[in-house]
């Protein structure tokens, strides 16, 4: 079957060389055939078990990386024959016998999440096949899980390991300029550079479970949101329809990655095997876009499994026991440009004593009389991501044109051109439309830099005097 795929992708790369399969499937074909050999297994199963007995340091916050599972001891093995400790357990599928016993079904799934999340990013060596059928619970309380059958098992690199850590956090962060760096040092190209949508396909893999009564709309907001990153990346490409759908936005895809996501998308679908509810089961990522085959769901129970939650200590505890960072008194900390000012040599001197403790990464440019003044950079691009900032370092911001607005209103204020008691409208007529002819510069100003909150306020102080 493997030859015969192999045969069949390497027809299709060679009809269509943007639809290139062959690192999926060359990575099965290395996988798969170590199942046949229980000689394998078993020194899997010894190394896997020994791996989670392990005490390990805690990650950020101080959370404990540590897990509590059972993994049966192996008592003789061949390469034909398997012979393990007896653990009396229920299957997963057994819904009656998990409510006899009282299993407690969110700590269950939570739990098999920290084993793998375990094995993932701190060990870098995990179960590739996380069905439902590879799991037991044990009968006696805490009613642990039991996890079975460690055939195909993955090895990762540290650099794979670390780069697969930097993908969780920058989706838990929303930090697009991370997100691309660990797509880099992971091997994946993009042959479209669009950051926002690859933002929103890779949080996909992390998202929390919803309930029933949310799930309809889940997967209505998914498919809107699939359509958008369509019509984005046609007008980016400038597609039309048709060869919008059959653009294929990747370059090369990292075979280490393959069981990696496959294990996410099957412990997604073992929480759905234990009835608790989730909208929807990814399966294919692909043109920018994301398709999902809706799970057959119980409206018997209302529980949330928050990914990121659970598997962040255990990514933070990789990645940030890997980097490097310079210390408050490192005058390299700040990077290396001319000083313009004594004013900027203070700052500098400033920021040396605060510290990369305090700070994490910044920028700080001023104009005095038409001329440079300040023109610093210091830090790191991100908590996750090592890199220095420089003078030209791209940030993703929101809402900054509010503050420059602001910021040319006091200036056209101390030019003498406007005044604060001034009404907006007597400038800028139209503005004064829906009862906001008495609304001052003042209190723009205001509400350029005011939360929602605050924001509301002012509005309606303004239209009651009105």
């Amino acid at each position: 079957d493997l030859k015969n795929a192999k045969s069949l992708i390497e027809w299709i790369a060679w009809a269509e060389p943007q639809y290139d399969f062959n690192p999926m499937i060359d990575e099965w074909c290395k996988e798969a055939p170590k199942e046949l050999d229980f000689n394998h297994e078993a020194e899997n199963t010894r190394t896997v078990s020994k791996n989670l007995s392990r005490k390990t340091e805690g990650g950020s916050g101080g959370v404990s990386s540590d897990v509590d599972v059972l993994i049966p001891e192996i008592i003789q093995s061949t390469e034909k024959i398997l012979i393990l400790e007896y653990m009396d357990g229920i299957r997963l599928h057994d819904n009656d016998s998990l409510e006899e016993y009282g299993v407690d079904k969110k700590r269950l799934v939570e739990e098999i999440t920290r084993a793998y999340a375990h094995q993932i990013y701190i060990d870098g060596f995990f179960n590739g096949d996380p069905h439902p059928g590879n799991f037991l619970v044990s009968k006696e309380p805490p009613h642990k899980p039991i996890l079975l059958d460690f055939g195909l098992t993955k090895r990762i690199s540290q650099s794979m390991k670390q780069a697969l850590a930097k993908m969780f956090l920058s989706c838990a962060e929303g930090d697009q300029v991370a997100l691309l760096s660990a797509f880099a040092e992971m091997g994946l190209k993009l042959r479209v550079d669009m950051p926002q949508q690859s933002m929103e396909i890779a949080s996909i893999f992390f998202r929390q479970s919803t309930t029933a009564t949310e799930a309809k709309e889940n997967i209505k907001a998914l498919n809107e949101q699939r359509e958008r990153n369509a019509k984005a990346l046609q007008e980016k490409m400038k597609l039309n329809k048709k060869e919008v759908k059959h653009f294929n936005p990747v370059d090369a895809f990292p075979g280490d990655a393959i069981i990696f996501m496959r294990v996410l998308n099957l412990l997604r679908g073992m929480s759905l095997s234990l009835e608790l509810v989730h909208s929807s089961d990814m399966t294919i990522i692909s043109h920018g876009c994301f398709s999902f085959i809706p799970a057959g769901l119980s409206a018997s129970l209302n529980v949330r499994i928050v990914y990121l939650d659970i598997m962040r200590p255990f990514a933070e505890s990789t990645l940030l026991g890997s980097l490097t960072r310079g210390p408050s008194t490192n005058s390299e900390w700040i990077y290396d440009s001319p000083v313009n000012s004594e004013v900027e040599s203070k700052l500098r001197s400033l920021l040396l004593e605060m510290g990369s403790d305090k700070i994490l990464g910044l920028q700080v440019c001023a104009y005095k009389d038409g001329k440079v003044i300040i023109d610093t950079a210091a830090g790191t691009l991100g908590k996750y991501d090592p890199r220095p900032v420089q003078p030209d370092s791209l940030f993703p911001v929101f809402s900054v044109t509010k503050g420059i607005t602001a910021g040319m209103v006091h200036w056209l204020v101390d030019q003498g051109k406007l005044k604060y008691e001034e009404t907006v409208a007597d400038i800028w007529p139209k503005f004064g439309t829906n009862k906001k002819e008495l609304i001052k510069v003042q209190k723009l100003i205001s509400l350029m830099l005011c939360n929602e909150t605050r924001c509301f306020r002012i509005l309606t102080d303004s239209f009651d005097t009105s």
